[in-house]
């Protein structure tokens, strides 16, 4: 009996390496960042709905069951798996059947029942049959542990990306709210102060607002930063509002006497009334979903223009020359790329 080869033309073409089904797949994500500034993620991942009670998902053209949306996702990833695990079965289920045959010869020869049989020839047919089987029986076993954790970082992506729409839903809801709380500004060189609302501000005054909010450390840093680039504020009508997270929302606005320099500039406003407490901690909560606890300690900044919409959410260092830029890009036309 001639040696079964065709057992390793079959391993060689269905044993992929590289970037085959031994690779397990990976997700790269791109973090946008300037000298230390870290925007927040934004998603366009649908929300799905109950409906009747089961999730459905709710997509324009027809609806998909999760399960059946996610299971094409993964297969999208890996479109190749169901065809090898396929393979693997069919090549597999014909070692294992060759083996039996050559098995049962074997154990004929041995009894004595036939002797047109080289023993030799038979032992390394069945190494190579059974060797096989087992090869293949492994590759599945591979694969398909592979496929499950794929499913799994499938759905949790998904999962993720629908907690992400419900984060971003409510943060516009807080634009809303963000122009009925109060600031006090600066009315004149001598000291006199103003409070108005946000939205007055906004709408009346044409005032974009960049507001701070974190630690004493953070907001001092930020408003030092602002203070090397004052001439800019001046010309863009923006107003920097830090929010020290380390004192209570009453004493946030103290007036601006007998401080330094650089919280005493005419774009420095002071949050003050009700609201600014409750605003301030679900900014913070939503930032520390996405990019973790050290947000409480680096403070984060949230960009808003003059119509109220907030077009960037950022961690860490404030590149003021760039977010001033970018408020009078926005003025004057220009777009803003994409976080």
């Amino acid at each position: 009996m001639q040696t079964k080869t065709y057992i390793s033309i079959l391993l060689g073409v269905l044993v992929p390496s590289g970037n085959g089904f031994l690779s397990p797949h990976r997700t790269v994500g791109i973090v946008n960042s300037v000298n230390g500034w870290k925007p927040d993620e934004t998603t366009s991942t649908a929300l799905y709905l109950a409906d009747n009670g089961k999730e459905r998902s709710k997509k324009k053209g027809g609806g998909l069951e999760p399960g059946v949306r996610d299971k094409l996702l993964a297969e999208s990833i890996a479109p190749w798996r169901t065809l090898r695990k396929f393979l693997y079965v069919a090549a597999g289920s014909g070692a294992l059947l060759g083996g039996l045959i050559t098995l049962t010869g074997t154990i004929a020869a041995l009894n004595g029942a036939r002797a047109d049989l080289d023993m030799n020839t038979e032992y390394l047919n069945l190494a190579i049959d059974f060797g096989a089987v087992a090869v293949f029986a492994v590759a599945f076993k591979f694969d398909s542990d592979k496929g499950a954790e794929l499913d799994v970082s499938v759905k949790e992506k998904v999962e993720k990306k629908k907690e992400q729409k419900k984060v971003a839903k409510l943060m516009r809801a807080r634009e809303a709210k963000l122009k009925d709380l109060m600031l006090t500004i600066q009315a004149s060189t001598d000291g006199d102060t103003l409070d108005a609302k946000v939205g007055d501000l906004q709408t009346g005054a044409k005032q974009h607002m960049i507001i701070v909010i974190g630690p004493k450390k953070a907001c001092r840093d930020a408003l030092v930063g602002a203070n090397l680039n004052k001439m800019n504020f001046g010309k863009s009508n923006i107003l920097v509002v830090p929010y020290d997270t380390g004192i209570d929302a009453e004493k946030q606005a103290t007036g601006f006497g007998e401080r330094p320099a650089y919280e005493t500039q005419p774009y420095v406003a002071r949050p003050i009334g009700e609201g600014w407490e409750a605003y301030v901690e679900a900014e913070i909560n939503d930032a520390v979903k996405q990019s973790g606890e050290q947000c409480r300690e680096e403070g984060i900044a949230i960009v808003v223009e003059k119509s109220g919409k907030v077009i960037r959410r950022g961690v860490g260092t404030i590149p003021w020359r760039i977010m001033v830029n970018e408020l009078t890009g926005k003025v004057e036309g220009e777009s803003l790329p994409m976080i």
